[in-house]
């Protein structure tokens, strides 16, 4: 600060009080300091609340002149309905008007002075009365590409699509077959099925499991299955509803939930709904405009000119404000939400959530919440999820009663560029605690973790390419090393770690369709299975990695480090649990050696991988981190 004539710190108590996310109507304390060289006559604080663009300008009040700084304070009350707040301050002078606000839109914490129209830092107003079920903060997912996880039988070709290509061998590369104009005329199958999940549970569970994501299982044309052709009915090479059912039953006795993907933002074109091919015994809205289903799509040149999703033919978008659709969906007494709970299914992953309006994730939340408290909503969103803009409207998901969780791409999107060089720890710290001062912490302990997904390239597969210079000999080990880092990294990280299939067995993966290969059984990567079935078994054991506090720290441009820690019995949402803390540290560097000290409670330290212990000199912690290496340290009692 000494050396900054203007200094706020948002992520420092003494500037922002309390720290992150407010509950509405709460009362947060600003301050700011200012140099005596500034000659300063006045400081006001502007704050914008985002729903109605109500600008608010307050004097600050002088409460501390030390050290040739004023302190100046002001308190300010959050609105009564939960949005985001925005700030930034206004400095005048004997000559002039200063203006201080944040640095960028990623990175809060300090700011910079500007002359004019400052960025804004942000406070997240939220329902405070809407907490995320605490069996999900504490969970571990599994996520299943249905197709290619595991066949229990052979595949009924009778049941599989005209357009289908049923491969031969399991051990196949996934392709596509298309046109001239890059549309898929043929969809590969592998013929992995729900018994097939179900025969492989104790294999799961082996993992440490506690939910499965399933990608779409509804019947539909293609291999992904996010062409919906009736929301109603399994897709019959996956199996029946009664397989579902048991899947569920199944899983359950072994204490793993079940969630499933739910497609909503559009259907099949070849679908009951929409049946441009005529392939169901039903008038679908490309048949007719008197068909009951024609009011969901919007057309521009009846039958053939529609909005799609991104374009798609084949994925003819659903109007979310249509109030047949919105029965049909949530409300009527058999509609698809209701239908699948009567079969014990309470969880769903939100496609494309911000294709949605809020108001029927609303609807879809409310159902879920009435029928079973516990439910989890989850929505796929691809950014910071607190101050998200869709379509021209900011979305609502992470103020109570939208969503309980997103997917955490921004978390894999930093990792990812921390370990390829990108950022230094320094800039990963920012912006992480960026995050985490955007997010209730509800939600922060809530959102799903993961390193591959069926829509990104596999983790391995991106640790090898950013390795271009280095011999095969070379990649090969250093990319073992990221990849337990990083995983390491996802199990000790606040939120919930989630488990692509095949990533724990060494699958490899670029693209859609390369990266949903089928899981090579029989060929797994057996170090690499052994090391995620640790991560599983240490996450179970150690409550702190799952709901205790979160401190970050950079100790150097390549070594980031954060403790998860339980201090007088009682974690972050006032449970009574064992005292414990712990200690994640990873040198990114690929070919530098790093001595390390860092600032530690005292007594020793064990390494829980290695079994090497640590201890303390005057408060601090030393050791020597080799290339890529990580640990995670426990305190001994």
């Amino acid at each position: 600060m000494k050396h900054l004539d203007i200094f706020h710190n948002s992520f420092d108590s003494s500037y922002r009080d309390p720290f992150g996310a407010a509950p509405k109507s709460s009362q947060v304390k600003l301050s700011i300091d200012v140099h005596h060289r500034q000659h300063v006559t006045r400081v006001h604080l502007h704050y914008i609340f985002d729903k109605t663009n109500e600008e608010h300008i307050k004097e600050m009040d002088l409460y501390t002149e030390e050290h040739q700084y004023s302190g100046y304070e002001v308190m300010i009350t959050m609105p009564e309905e939960p949005q985001l707040v925005w700030y930034f301050f206004e400095i005048e002078t004997e000559d002039r008007s200063l203006y201080y606000g944040c640095k960028n839109p990623e990175e809060s914490g300090e700011g910079k002075v500007y002359d004019v129209d400052p960025l804004s830092w942000q406070i997240t107003v939220y329902d405070p009365a809407y907490h995320t079920p605490h069996w999900w903060k504490n969970a571990t997912m599994y996520q299943i590409f249905p197709d290619r996880f595991h066949a229990s039988g052979g595949v009924d070709l009778k049941k599989a699509p005209k357009t289908s290509l049923v491969h031969a061998h399991w051990s196949n590369d996934p392709f596509y077959i298309r046109n001239e104009r890059g549309e898929v005329v043929r969809w590969d199958f592998f013929g992995g099925n729900l018994q097939g999940i179900i025969e492989k549970l104790d294999y799961i569970q082996s993992l440490g499991v506690t939910v499965i994501y399933l990608n779409p299982i509804f019947e539909a044309e293609s291999n992904h299955r996010y062409d919906t052709g009736d929301y109603h009915k399994v897709d019959p090479l996956l199996g029946t509803k009664e397989d579902f059912e048991e899947l569920i039953t199944q899983a359950k006795s072994r204490g793993i939930e079940i969630m499933l993907d739910g497609v909503f933002s559009h259907t099949g074109s070849n679908s009951i709904y929409f049946n441009q091919k005529g392939t169901y015994n039903s008038v679908g809205a490309y048949q007719s405009k008197e068909s009951p289903y024609f009011s969901w799509y919007t057309f521009h040149q009846y039958p053939d000119e529609y909005d799609a999703w991104w374009g798609v033919g084949t994925l003819p978008t659903v109007n979310k404000e249509d109030e047949s659709y919105q029965q049909f969906l949530v409300h009527d007494e058999n509609s698809v939400i209701k239908n699948w709970q009567r079969s014990g299914m309470n969880h769903w992953r939100l496609d494309v959530a911000d294709e949605l309006t809020d108001d029927l994730i609303r609807m879809i939340y409310k159902e879920l919440k009435n029928h079973e408290p516990d439910s989890v909503l989850l929505g796929e969103v691809w950014e910071d999820a607190s101050n998200k803009t869709a379509y021209g409207k900011r979305r609502d998901y992470f103020l109570g009663g939208v969503l309980d969780s997103v997917m955490n791409y921004p978390l894999r999107a930093l990792m990812l560029d921390f370990i390829r060089g990108d950022i230094d720890a320094f800039t990963l710290h920012t912006r992480l605690v960026t995050l985490r001062e955007h997010y209730p912490k509800e939600y922060f302990y809530a959102v799903m973790n993961m390193l591959s997904s069926h829509d990104v390239e596999r983790i391995k597969t991106l640790l090898d390419e950013a390795l271009p210079t280095h011999s095969k000999d070379e990649r090969e080990s250093i990319v073992s090393e990221q990849l337990k880092a990083l995983s390491l990294w996802m199990y000790t990280f606040p939120g919930i770690p989630s488990l692509y299939y095949g990533d724990e067995a060494g699958v490899t993966g670029g693209e859609d369709p390369d990266n949903r290969k089928p899981y090579p059984w029989g060929k797994e990567d057996q170090t690499l299975l052994n090391w995620y079935k640790m991560l599983g078994s240490m996450r179970q054991e150690h409550q702190a990695l799952r709901t205790g506090s979160w401190i970050s720290h950079a100790a150097d441009s390549d070594v980031y480090t954060f403790v998860r820690s339980i201090e007088n019995g009682v974690d972050e949402f006032g449970a009574e649990v064992a005292d414990e803390q712990m200690m994640f540290v990873f040198n990114r560097n690929v070919r530098e050696t790093k001595d390390i000290t860092l600032k530690a409670q005292k007594g020793r330290w064990q390494n829980i991988i290695e079994k090497s212990v640590y201890k303390t000199q005057d408060g601090t912690l030393s050791f020597v981190l080799s290339p890529s290496e990580c640990m995670l340290l426990r305190r001994l009692h």
